[in-house]
């Protein structure tokens, strides 16, 4: 059976490979494929000379993650890799260039490339050319060729982070027949949550073989807050003693829930402020637009020295700014959740020691969402004028507001310490 899969995968790689060649060539994007063609050696699991000469002679460790957020959530891991005694080569493979360019600017990982397509050649040139010792995935990046060939070489495939959502589990059980020698090739799955490892032993992988660890991104320092960019930024916009609202990764149709919400609090807490991150910033003047359109008053992070005196809204339109507002908030709302994307990092916010606010859409966040909304330091909102009524309810008794904040930062204190559990499983602390 696993022949059978390996050679299908084989044959059908590039049929795929053409077919999303063609869909960029006759889409809009069609600058792309110049980017895809450079792409190429990395893809057909070759090796550069540099990448020989950071690898060879050591003992590598592959990991592989989807693309930048998921390389992000690996950084307690190679930071704990970095630190023994005797470190390892860490090798990161990516599905994506932003993936690969994150990984190449951690300092604890050796050699960061593309992932070779999951085919029997591509892959098989990939383990000669790098030879890792281990191979550890993340979160739902099940790989056929990839697992079977990885195994087959002793790799004692894991995955780590794992996790499978309701959403998905009808689609992989459907597949279970094609994907049941990828599956018998994981030797351990370190689920994220309880239900995340109830998925995948619907799937028919053992549960002696399944374990519960949690996430290793939540061992994730927050980056540290440029306290003096925000005490400039709050008075030169006249905010130095009010009340903030910070509504962080948000999107379209969830903006203006916000600053419908916002509105109608504010007839009762004239002094509160919003501030808004979308989550993707070449959408600030979108977001701006909304606010303005509203009648509110609004200036952007990125001039500030132009604002409005005292305006009412600040648009983040710059990357790397939100984690600093996080500790100044009084009431905080993560965003892609009162539409169905999924969700963002609750814990940020969390951590910060800040009420968190959440729509229902968590299917992302599943974990981290149950855990703040039953250690009391998070509130899900089903709506708009849920949000409304949260936000209102906050603002209105600030001791209670306090008290939750205090709840959430204990509750992100829970997450943690993932990564040493799954170091220790996998006899890889030492």
């Amino acid at each position: 059976m696993s022949f059978a899969l390996l050679a299908l995968e084989t044959l059908l790689a590039p049929i795929a490979a053409l077919g999303v060649a063609l869909a960029f060539l006759f889409s809009r994007r069609r600058g792309v494929l110049s980017g895809l063609l450079s792409e190429i050696p990395e893809r057909l699991g070759m090796l550069s000379q540099e990448g020989r000469l950071e690898l060879t002679g050591r003992k590598v460790y592959w990991f592989h993650a989807a693309s930048a957020g998921e390389v992000a959530g690996l950084a307690p891991v190679f930071g704990a890799l970095r630190a023994r005694k005797d470190p390892p080569a860490v090798l990161v493979t990516t599905m994506t260039v932003a993936g690969r360019d994150a990984a190449r600017r951690d300092a604890n990982v050796t050699w960061a490339q593309l992932a070779p397509l999951d085919s029997w050649p591509c892959v098989a040139s990939f383990l000669r050319e790098t030879k890792p010792s281990r191979l550890i995935l993340t979160e739902t990046e099940l790989w056929p060729s990839t697992l079977v060939l990885a195994a087959r070489a002793g790799l004692r495939p894991a995955l780590i982070n794992a996790r499978l959502t309701a959403r998905s589990l009808p689609r992989y059980r459907a597949a279970a027949f094609l994907l049941r020698p990828a599956l018998d090739s994981l030797d351990v799955v370190l689920a994220q949550s309880e239900a995340d490892a109830a998925r995948f032993r619907a799937l028919g992988i053992p549960a002696a073989r399944i374990n519960v660890l949690g996430n290793t991104k939540y061992d994730r320092d927050p980056a540290p807050a440029d306290g003096e960019a925000v005490a400039r930024a709050l008075a030169l916009l006249g905010w130095d003693a009010a009340p903030l609202f910070v509504a962080g990764s948000t999107h379209p149709v969830e903006e203006d829930l916000i600053l419908d919400a916002f509105m109608a609090v504010v007839k009762t807490s004239p002094g509160l402020r919003l501030v808004i991150a979308p989550r993707h910033v070449e959408r600030a003047p979108q977001t701006l637009a909304s606010a303005l359109a509203r009648g509110l008053t609004a200036a952007t992070w990125s001039a500030l020295d132009a604002a409005p005196k005292a305006p009412e809204v600040l648009v983040l339109d710059m990357m790397g700014a939100l984690g600093a507002f996080w500790p100044r908030a009084s009431v905080a709302f993560v965003g892609g959740t009162l539409v169905p994307v999924g969700g963002h990092n609750l814990l940020e916010p969390a951590q910060a020691g800040v009420p968190v606010l959440f729509g229902p859409h968590t299917r992302h966040i599943e974990h981290p969402a149950h855990l703040l909304e039953n250690g009391g330091g998070g509130l899900r909102t089903a709506d708009g004028p849920a949000l409304y009524a949260a936000l209102s309810e906050l603002m209105g008794d600030r001791e209670r507001a306090r008290a939750l904040g205090a709840k959430a930062r204990e509750s992100s204190a829970r997450l943690r310490g993932a990564s040493a559990r799954t170091l220790d499983l996998l006899g890889m602390s030492a």
